[in-house]
């Protein structure tokens, strides 16, 4: 059963409108986001996560993203934690093999949350950034090895795992969403892929340059004009002449 929600298109209250809709639908299943840095992917899961958040009788959420609960923040997690072994293996890892370790701890949360919910039907996983330094192998590994596990584990649960792509290899025969456009779209090429991404990148530049424009012409329109600057000067100096003239007179 797919979900629809309502969405802010303009986020920041910038009039700088992210998305073309204010509403987007999910279907279960994997989900791959698709559109440039900067795009809104990270902000749209932001966004689902505090609707979702909302709704705890009817569905859990998980939100895992890699630059805030990766790299250096899980090291700190797992040293509060005495994890010790974890931040061995962390600081020998590259960026890569860090990412693999942190999906190890995160499909173990994910575990737990759903142990813990037996009674909920519904479950949403938001991951961002997780194929970031990921070679194709590990990408592979990942969707087959972890995300077709959840389903085979849970199959009588309605499951909807929304990731962040940044590696046409995480897209490439799955469910994509175009986020500028927020609808389903087919994806069955790197040149497709592409296509899209570059789109989205065209869409976020022409957001930014108005944007800019904006603001110029605010500060413009709210800038004093140069004559009424020099009638205030030459108000005050009369002004100042009478005060003068008045202390002489007492």
């Amino acid at each position: 059963m797919s979900r629809r929600f309502k969405i802010e298109r303009d986020c920041y209250e910038d009039e700088n409108y992210l998305y073309k809709k204010g509403h987007v639908t999910f279907q279960p299943g994997l989900t791959v986001l698709v559109g440039c840095n900067g795009c809104g992917k990270t902000t749209l899961m932001k966004q689902l996560e505090n609707i979702l958040k909302k709704d705890r009788k009817k569905a859990r959420v998980f939100r895992y993203e890699n630059e805030i609960h990766g790299g250096h923040s899980s090291m700190q997690e797992a040293m509060f934690y005495g994890d010790m072994s974890f931040v061995a293996a962390s600081v020998m890892s590259s960026e890569g093999e860090k990412i693999a370790l942190n999906m190890q701890k995160a499909a173990a949360k994910i575990g737990s949350l759903m142990e813990k919910s037996p009674d909920i039907n519904e479950f949403w996983l938001l991951l961002d950034g997780v194929d970031s330094g990921f070679s194709i192998d590990a990408i592979e590994d990942l969707k087959r090895g972890l995300f077709d596990t959840i389903f085979e584990m849970y199959p009588d649960k309605e499951i909807y795992i929304i990731v962040s792509a940044n590696e046409y290899e995480m897209a490439r025969g799955e469910m994509c969403f175009d986020v500028v456009n927020c609808r389903y779209v087919n994806i069955k090429s790197y040149d497709r892929y592409r296509k899209i991404v570059m789109k989205s990148r065209e869409y976020k530049d022409a957001r930014i340059e108005a944007a800019v424009k904006r603001n110029e012409a605010k500060e413009e329109a709210e800038a004093p004009d140069e004559d009424e600057e020099d009638d205030e000067m030459e108000t005050g100096s009369l002004r100042d002449s009478i005060d003068k003239i008045w202390k002489k007179k007492r």
